[in-house]
């Protein structure tokens, strides 16, 4: 299955990371407002971020979204990238639990 990315022509690269970075932030706004535990493993949302999510603005969350302040960050496990990339181009990707098996499988075969 082959997924290609659609960027509208004529739309600035300032406003795909505006949208990338408010869609990222009223996710985290909505997962903190769940579970605060969860939004810190899930998204790495913490302190300062959770305790202002939980109060801002709807127009206050964008204001952050437009800043030129990196919001949006893809975390992989430093030591299992090599797998957890492996695991996305495999044809029996089974989606996240696959990702998460891999990561784990080689924090256990990586010394320390």
């Amino acid at each position: 299955m082959r997924v290609d990315a659609q960027v509208p022509d004529g739309v600035p690269l300032s406003e795909e990371i505006f949208r990338l970075n408010l869609s990222y932030l009223m996710l985290a706004q909505r997962l903190l407002a769940q579970d605060k535990q969860r939004a810190a493993i899930a998204l790495g949302v913490r302190e300062p971020l959770t305790s202002w999510l939980r109060e801002a603005s709807a127009s206050a969350v964008a204001a952050l979204a437009r800043s030129p302040v990196a919001i949006h960050e893809l975390r992989l496990p430093t030591k299992a990238s090599a797998s957890v990339l492996a695991a996305c181009n495999d044809a029996r990707w089974l989606g996240p639990m696959h990702v998460a098996m891999a990561a784990v499988e080689e924090s256990r075969a990586s010394p320390g």
